[in-house]
């Protein structure tokens, strides 16, 4: 469904005539309304899709966990769209770790504050917990060990791919 986004009014100064024109104001605001909802619902719906494809061709797939966690949430009622990755370790994928990310940084590194190798790790390395680890401790814990990971941005480059594509979806939605 399209929505028409520009109007026009015509009336005359009779009491009817205004009546007739304060309505279609009336009208057009929910027509303006259920537009903008169409807008967002479809930015959310494609951005979901977008940051999916962007885990998947930045190569950030290792479980599939972050992947299959991405969804879209959107709410008419309070006019507002989000799109999550609600894993615990989306951060580190976005951000990347270690003296690896320090070499290939986030885009925003400096606007978000993030500091690489803030333990002063370094070339070294360190050791952490994994199920997929290859050192196995006294106590029965897994370890596995790493230089950290470079950044993998896939939700800035969502962003900034919805706010180049959001024209192109607002004309296919809004008439």
């Amino acid at each position: 469904m399209s929505y028409r986004v520009l109007k026009s009014i015509e009336m005359d100064l009779s009491s009817e005539s205004i009546t007739q024109a304060i309505r279609e104001v009336g009208l057009f605001q929910q027509q303006l309304r259920a537009g903008m909802n169409a807008l967002v619902a479809e930015l959310v719906k494609q951005g979901t899709e977008v940051a999916k494809m962007q885990v998947v061709s930045m190569d950030a797939v290792d479980t599939g966990d972050l992947e299959k966690s991405i969804y879209g949430y959107f709410s008419a009622g309070e006019r507002i769209g989000y799109i999550f990755a609600p894993t615990p370790y989306a951060f580190y994928v976005e951000y990347g770790t270690g003296n690896a990310a320090m070499s290939s940084p986030h885009p925003e590194q400096g606007v978000r504050g993030v500091q690489y190798d803030q333990n002063a790790h370094g070339l070294g390395g360190w050791f952490y917990p994994s199920d997929k680890g290859w050192i196995l401790t006294k106590n029965g814990t897994m370890l596995a060990w790493t230089r950290g990971m470079p950044a993998r941005p896939f939700m800035h480059n969502t962003m900034k791919w919805l706010e180049e594509a959001a024209r192109t979806i607002a004309r296919s939605v809004l008439v």
